[in-house]
């Protein structure tokens, strides 16, 4: 078996509101469908019908992890392709409140209402997009955004 992509990630969360102003609002993700009654909400990037798709919780639980603990570490999405973007997404995100961390010359993180981490980033150079082309390229972007 080989994996052809990834198909997309899926999110308990707690609020779906919260959910939307973040991930449709701040992000610019289009919102593309509701499913179970609602209770999940869809997003896309745009080539996917959804990239992301956000559940209702159905239980209470201890919310996001420190750093290290085995789960979800973050998902990131590309914003741009130049510093210009990312200083711009980096303003939008501080005028809605937030506080980015983690930041690196290329990216920045910041916290969905429900604590997910999100990282930010621009592909300067297209290393991200190269990375499935070959085992060159794929060794050259991992080695340059290790630690990201």
């Amino acid at each position: 078996m080989k994996v052809r992509e990834l198909g997309h990630v899926s999110l308990f969360v707690r609020d779906l509101d919260a959910t939307r102003r973040f991930y449709r609002d701040l992000l610019g993700l289009a919102e593309t469908g509701t499913g179970k009654h609602g209770r999940i909400v869809f997003f896309s990037a745009g080539v996917h019908h959804h990239d992301l798709s956000c559940e209702l919780a159905r239980a209470e639980g201890p919310g996001s992890q420190p750093k290290g603990v085995p789960g979800l570490y973050h998902i990131a999405f590309d914003v741009g392709a130049s510093l210009d973007d990312l200083a711009a997404a980096r303003r939008e995100v501080e005028a809605r409140g937030l506080t980015p961390f983690g930041e690196t010359d290329r990216s920045f993180s910041v916290r969905d209402p429900d604590g997910h981490e999100v990282e930010l980033y621009v592909d300067l150079d297209g290393r991200v997009r190269q990375m499935a082309t070959t085992p060159a390229a794929s060794a050259a972007t991992a080695t340059a955004n290790a630690g990201r």
